[in-house]
């Protein structure tokens, strides 16, 4: 009896060693990089805000002065006008490796329905989204999935300084 149990904690053993072996081959490197930003872009167009709040790293911080929480709150801001439908279709230009990240730079185009106002957002959008966007991520822990954003920058978005994410009273007016 002791035997068959430890043959089949043995078969159990070998079975997770090889998962976390080949889970470690997909996360690693740039392809780990490349494929945590696909999942954050997939996120993005299924408005699945809190799938995206867990990609992003406690460390986040951009040019707009915004942490984790205020680019979650920001990225809602702007989806939920997008109550229908929201697509994000991602063209990826360059990966760089910077020390222990990855910048993935590249370019997105947005499109979806909602409320009268989201002709508009798209509209105003349009300009900003043929410059390139620079998504820099990271290993944050040890397993091998464990990919978080740490920063985004655009050259030529603004945030007005008015504008507080989550605070429906004080955001973006389209």
């Amino acid at each position: 009896m002791h035997r068959s149990l430890l043959l089949k904690l043995s078969v159990l053993g070998i079975i997770v060693v090889i998962f976390f072996g080949i889970q470690t081959i997909r996360w690693s490197g740039q392809k780990g990089a490349k494929r945590a930003h696909e999942h954050f872009i997939q996120y993005l167009s299924d408005r699945r805000w809190s799938k995206c709040s867990q990609m992003i790293s406690e460390q986040y911080d951009d040019q707009w002065k915004f942490n984790r929480n205020d680019i979650s709150l920001a990225l809602r801001d702007f989806g939920r006008h997008f109550y229908i439908s929201l697509s994000v279709d991602w063209k990826t230009i360059s990966i760089t490796e910077t020390g222990s990240s990855y910048n993935i730079i590249g370019t997105m185009k947005i499109e979806g329905s909602g409320n009268p106002v989201t002709g508009h957002i798209i509209k105003e959008a349009r300009p900003y989204l043929l410059d390139p966007f620079t998504f820099t991520w990271s290993r944050s822990g040890i397993m091998p999935w464990s990919w978080k954003l740490r920063k985004i920058k655009h050259s030529s978005i603004k945030v007005p300084s008015s504008y507080v994410p989550g605070d429906e009273s004080r955001s973006f007016k389209w």
